[in-house]
């Protein structure tokens, strides 16, 4: 009788927390921004890597808080560091941008890579950009073509157009060489077939 109390508590308890949670996340999408901010700022400090994340979201864009970059980067850096796959664009943003915390292209480079080997789009799409500038890396028009080739895979606009400009300004020799990295992610996991190259 007791062990069967017991489980009954603790279920009970169990699903309390998980409508609390799913409060915070309810309010965000409804534009309730007092009632998510209290609501994630407690699963946020219980180190919920979502909730961390979507704090940084509203003191980024100021949702129901004043607009502070650094307390966003606080908590996209939180989030990121738990693996969370957005997080890590935010946060790859805000070192690409200097938004929060100084500018810092080699640490841009690291978060949208992360983000870009687990199929986030943008990332891709922005890594193929940072190869084409040398933002954080040498210039590489095979590296951003590759980039921009696999941001093409997944339908992201603008990608078509970089691949068809790139083409125009690529020797023979960095077209091949891009069109051989772009080939061998084909053949093998995208993990694996980034590995391999210089600057990942």
């Amino acid at each position: 009788m007791i062990k069967q109390i017991f489980l009954i508590l603790i279920l009970t308890c169990s699903i309390t927390f998980a409508n609390d949670r799913l409060r915070g996340y309810q309010a965000l999408e409804q534009k309730d921004y007092k009632t998510a901010l209290y609501y994630l700022s407690y699963d946020a400090n219980l180190g919920d890597d979502k909730a961390q994340y979507n704090l940084g979201i509203m003191y980024n864009k100021g949702l129901g808080v004043p607009v502070d970059k650094n307390e966003a980067f606080s908590w996209f850096f939180l989030s990121a560091n738990q693996g969370n796959i957005l997080a890590n664009y935010a946060l790859g943003h805000a070192y690409l941008k200097g938004s929060g915390i100084n500018k810092n292209y080699k640490l841009a480079l690291k978060s949208f890579k992360f983000s870009a080997l687990r199929d986030h789009p943008t990332s891709r799409l922005i890594l193929g950009n940072m190869y084409f500038q040398g933002q954080g890396v040498k210039v590489s028009y095979p590296k951003a073509y590759l980039w921009w080739r696999l941001a093409e895979d997944l339908n992201i606009e603008g990608a078509r157009q970089n691949i068809n400009m790139i083409k125009e300004k690529m020797s023979k020799d960095e077209y091949d060489e891009g069109y051989s990295l772009y080939s061998n992610c084909m053949k093998n996991t995208l993990y694996n077939c980034t590995k391999k190259i210089d600057d990942f």
